[in-house]
């Protein structure tokens, strides 16, 4: 009888078990905003770490290039270039959109540009961004950013403690990468037709406080002239969730960026 029983108790619990497994639905993976948060800091750092090593290497020409934004200052003797957008926030012709800018970027180098391994020290000094035309800005800050010159072609740079701040959220991001000039060297006093191609890998906290690592698969790709990363791939890890493969696209120069996760396609627009 207590055998009986207790073979019956086990299939009991076996029955119950299999029935709430089986009426147990698994919550799908949409999680977008560590990606949206990742390329939000990603543009705008690679776009400013691009235009300081235009201006290093065109130390003795800004002023044929530089037609209205910001104020460009060299000091040669202390080897600094200064970048000035001001308080009020002014459009920059040297990046390919109309967004407004404000602030101080401030590059000190240790040798000239051209010099192999040079290296520079960036500060961002109330450096902000607007998408909106000034109702809003996004401020960008670091801990620390260095960039080393490699050759005539391609440099390296890294960001720690990246910082990317509006009124309703909080973001962090470091990088590690390598940037080769694919385009525009030759034309040393035409900014516009610059193209860079970016490889290595980043991690960040998105707005939700969820961390994030990042590897590029495939380099990406900006035209100075354009606002956006114009191709390129890269894989987007959230702590605890599925890889998301996140593609710029083909050459275009839009805003549009498609993600993957576990299969399913989703797109967002980048502001």
């Amino acid at each position: 009888m207590r055998r009986t029983l207790f073979t019956f108790m086990i299939c009991l619990t076996s029955i119950i078990s299999l029935t709430f497994n089986s009426c147990k639905k698994e919550t799908p993976d949409t999680e977008t905003q560590s990606s949206v948060d990742n390329t939000i800091c990603e543009s705008e750092f690679n776009s400013r770490i691009q235009l300081v090593n235009f201006l290093a290497r065109n130390t003795y020409k800004i002023k044929s290039v530089q037609t209205a934004g910001p104020t460009i200052t060299t000091d040669t003797i202390n080897r600094i270039i200064t970048i000035d957008y001001g308080t009020s926030g002014i459009a920059d012709t040297m990046n390919g959109d109309s967004r407004l800018r404000k602030g101080v970027i401030k590059a000190t180098f240790d040798a000239l540009w051209h010099t192999s391994n040079a290296a520079a020290k960036v500060q961002l000094i109330g450096y902000a961004v607007s998408n909106d035309g000034g109702s809003s800005y996004l401020t960008y800050s670091a801990d620390s950013i260095s960039i080393k010159h490699n050759d005539s072609i391609s440099f390296t740079y890294s960001i720690i403690g990246g910082k990317c701040v509006s009124t309703n959220y909080s973001l962090i991001w470091s990088a590690s990468q390598s940037v080769t000039q694919t385009g525009g060297y030759s034309t040393l006093t035409n900014v516009n037709d610059d193209v860079y191609s970016t490889s290595g890998s980043s991690s960040g906290t998105d707005r939700n406080g969820l961390t994030y690592t990042v590897n590029i698969k495939s380099p990406l790709v900006k035209r100075t002239s354009c606002a956006w990363i114009e191709s390129g791939s890269f894989d987007l890890t959230p702590a605890g969730l599925s890889v998301r493969a996140v593609d710029f696209g083909n050459g275009i120069c839009d805003n549009k960026v498609s993600l993957v996760i576990n299969g399913n396609t989703f797109t967002f627009s980048l502001n």
